[in-house]
């Protein structure tokens, strides 16, 4: 369409020049601007007008500047490009999509006074101004639609869903690209048939060809195009509304049941999975606690097999997680989008979690991948160390402590990594993030001891002081380890009662339960009972329940009599040793004292008692 050139008188104009060089009141001077601009433009003042001279009467100084109102997770917040503040106009009927062209808005940053906070007001304000323009012309047209302005041939279900493919709707109004001020400026001419009044959607500025790489006739005619394709998107989307009132509601009905449907679905293969993962732990500790009845490098590969199945059924268990939520996600998406009302919610939902579910799968497949690696060397090691120490159960204990411990940290690792990810793809300026180092440093000065109980934890993995399932005595405490990281050691005490050691803290520790325990067996026998049949009835004893095929498995060699130990006012002492599995001392030390108190009795030894001589003077 051929160009047409505004003409607006500028005596009025010139007048309020004139008054604020005299410095009259803001409120003066800002309701003289209003009048003037509506005398001047009258039916056809737009928002972007208003906003203009808003942000106009704050930038002369009597006021503070203006400051950017809109959120992180608005579309159209305003960003830095260059030298520029941009803002994108959003409106349910642009295509936002990638490839898509977009009406970027752009003002000066230096030229705002208040820096780039007002320069932030600026922009958006605009962007705003246009798509509340660009709405207003469509629902002024949209009640103009009638159910029996499409042709029957048209109404499938291909030809709806078609934004490229469709035609202009017939109601679509022509545009005009005027010149105003030197400037070119978009706008709906006014219309006495429909008594529609001339509204004006943009002015084309010089910040505006910088930030689109064209020039402002060009840049023109592409919005003027991107703005009528809008329109006919939103007298299509009427026409739908007229012809099948009931489709919408369908569908979003129908989107959530099928999200639903694949949220329970996803959720009961979580429930298998956790079952299949937790089979596969109790597994491992009855494997572990049962006496072996093969060979220790055949159950070294009966724990790794169980140990890869759990870890492939925990990486499912996190990747389906991740699925369930994307799903109803998606739903809630896909459900706002189908309503032109809530379809820029829908666009701001999907901009800002779109990345949500491709970060944390990453960040699964990292740990994955990491956790793969070490546990892929730590079996290697494993089994170098089963083959030089056929009997020992030491590799399968330290292979079991190291890989929890490690999974730990790296599963920590990741997750932190996630979360920083996530925090930038929410529009969170890193600088903030950066800033927070204050704080960092001040956790750091008050937990000052995490680094020595990392290096702690750290020695006692390395060194092999002692491993989850030994029995340690630490600090005046003791008790069989039961959890441990690379921070701190949790103990079971004999009573039950969980005992938390950090790691930076133990300095000497007593392992009792390393490659082999020991029985340290002693009794006191009467000063008047046969020495020689007491120490044979002892050894007989002891070398009888090493033989016993209930009791043989437990004990590693054959019982050692040492002889006497002591003599004192008690009577006569007997020590006995005997090499047992790790935490077997007890029960096999329990065992003995029980036979051993039948066959004393049988062969009339007595213990021993104190004794007191008194002598008279």
């Amino acid at each position: 369409m051929e160009r047409q050139r505004f003409r607006t008188p500028q005596t009025m104009l010139d007048t309020l020049l004139q008054l604020t060089r005299r410095r009259l009141p803001a409120a003066a001077v800002a309701f003289a601007m209003g009048l003037a601009t509506v005398l001047s433009l009258g039916p056809g003042l737009t928002m972007e007008a208003t906003a203009a001279l808003d942000l106009g009467e704050s930038s002369r100084g009597d006021g503070p500047p203006p400051l950017a109102s809109k959120q992180w997770w608005d579309l159209d917040r305003a960003r830095s490009c260059g030298r520029l503040k941009c803002s994108q106009v959003v409106n349910p009927h642009i295509p936002l999509g990638p490839g898509e062209p977009k009406i970027t808005v752009a003002v000066l940053a230096s030229d705002a006074e208040g820096g780039a906070a007002a320069a932030a007001a600026r922009v958006e304000a605009r962007a705003t101004a246009v798509a509340t323009s660009l709405k207003r012309i469509a629902s002024l047209r949209e009640n103009q639609v009638e159910p029996g302005s499409v042709p029957s041939s048209r109404r499938g279900g291909g030809f709806w869903l078609d934004r490229r493919g469709k035609p202009r709707h017939p109601l679509t109004p022509s545009l005009a690209v005027g010149v105003q001020n030197r400037s070119p400026v978009i706008y709906l001419p006014a219309d006495e048939d429909r008594n529609t009044p001339q509204v004006t959607l943009v002015t084309l500025t010089g910040p505006d060809s910088i930030a689109n790489g064209l020039d402002r006739q060009a840049l023109a005619q592409q919005w003027k195009a991107i703005f009528e394709r809008t329109l006919s998107e939103a007298l299509w989307g009427a026409s739908f509304d007229r012809h099948f009132p009931w489709a919408r509601w369908s569908g979003a009905l129908l989107t959530l049941v099928l999200g639903s449907l694949g949220v329970g679905l996803s959720t009961r293969a979580l429930g298998q999975l956790r079952r299949i993962s937790h089979s596969c732990a109790q597994a491992m500790e009855e494997l572990k606690s049962a006496l072996p009845e093969v060979g220790q490098d055949l159950q070294l590969r009966r724990l790794q097999g169980l140990e890869q199945r759990q870890r492939r059924s925990r990486f499912r268990l996190k990747i389906l997680q991740v699925v369930r939520i994307a799903l109803a996600v998606m739903a809630v998406t896909i459900t706002l989008f189908i309503f032109p009302e809530t379809r820029l919610a829908a666009m701001a939902l999907l901009q800002q979690s779109a990345g949500i579910p491709l970060i944390w799968i990453g960040v699964i497949l990292l740990e994955g991948l990491l956790i793969w690696a070490v546990m892929r060397r730590l079996n290697r090691w494993a089994e170098e160390a089963q083959m030089a120490q056929p009997n020992s159960l030491r590799p399968q204990i330290r292979l079991e402590t190291n890989a929890r411990v490690i999974r730990g940290g790296i599963v920590i690792g990741t997750t932190l990594l996630g979360l920083y990810f996530t925090v930038l793809l929410f529009g969170i300026n890193p600088e903030v993030l950066a800033g927070a180092g204050i704080v960092a440093v001040a956790v750091g000065f008050l937990a000052r001891g995490l680094v020595e109980d990392l290096i702690g934890g750290v020695r006692i993995l390395a060194t092999d002081r002692f491993a989850i399932g030994d029995s340690i005595a630490v600090n005046g405490h003791s008790g069989l380890v039961e959890e441990m990281n690379l921070v701190q050691t949790q103990l079971r005490g004999a009573q039950g009662e969980v005992i938390t050691i950090p790691n930076g803290m133990i300095r000497v520790s007593e392992n009792r339960s390393k490659e082999w325990s020991r029985i340290n067996f002693e009794i006191d026998i009467a000063w008047d009972s046969d020495l020689e049949q007491a120490c044979a009835v002892l050894e007989g004893v002891a070398c009888a329940l090493a033989e016993d095929p209930a009791w043989q498995e437990q004990i590693l060699e054959q019982p050692s009599l040492l002889g006497v130990d002591r003599l004192d006012q008690s009577g006569v002492r007997l020590k006995l040793w005997i090499r047992t599995l790790p935490l077997k001392q007890w029960g096999v030390a329990r065992e003995l004292r029980r036979r051993l108190k039948g066959a004393f009795d049988a062969a009339g030894i007595e213990p021993g008692r104190p004794q007191q001589v008194l002598r008279r003077p």
